[in-house]
């Protein structure tokens, strides 16, 4: 009996801090790197996290690189170059977008449609990855919707016209907004 019961012991004096550990450290820390996986794929992407970003100018740069820091792609996210004169945005990614093709389409859409909502005044987004460069202008992208994007910083509104059709064939979509460099 006496064995049995330091046997006892010894499982809760290494059991009961060990499942602490899991509970508080493991299983949050899996759960975060779950939800950044989330947050890369347009589909499932939160917008309602980046309509914090919203701004009338683009010339607050701290505020477009916190914006492209939280969205789709930002882990290829090399330098960006903002040029005032032609209210236009340089993104760079440091991947051929051969390496992740429908990934990088889906971004496209997805991240140019997200900024022309949130910064009201630009007017052309470069996306320059290592083997190609895509242009969106502000003006295609309306052309495509039909309308102005006002109404899309509306994460509802962002879902319905843009996420959601994302998880169809949006070959035509790509080829409406795109200029291929």
């Amino acid at each position: 009996m006496d064995n049995r019961r330091k046997v006892m012991i010894a499982f809760l004096i290494i059991g009961i801090p060990l499942f602490i550990w899991i509970q508080f450290f493991e299983v949050p820390s899996k759960v975060k790197i779950g939800e950044e996986k989330l947050q890369q794929d347009s589909t499932t992407h939160e917008f309602e996290k980046v309509t914090q970003y919203e701004s009338p100018y683009m010339g607050d740069a701290s505020n477009v690189i916190n914006l492209l820091n939280e969205l789709p792609l930002n882990q290829y996210k090399g330098k960006i170059e903002l040029d005032p004169d032609t209210l236009s945005l340089l993104v760079n990614y440091d991947i051929h977008s051969t390496e992740i093709e429908h990934q990088a389409k889906q971004g496209v859409i997805y991240n140019s449609t997200a900024m022309f909502a949130l910064i009201e005044n630009i007017q052309q987004i470069n996306m320059k990855f290592k083997d190609k460069t895509y242009s969106v202008s502000r003006d295609r992208v309306e052309k495509w919707f039909g309308t102005t994007l006002v109404d899309f910083k509306d994460p509802k509104v962002f879902k319905e016209k843009v996420q959601n059709p994302l998880n169809e064939d949006f070959s035509a979509w790509f080829d409406a907004y795109t200029e291929e460099e």
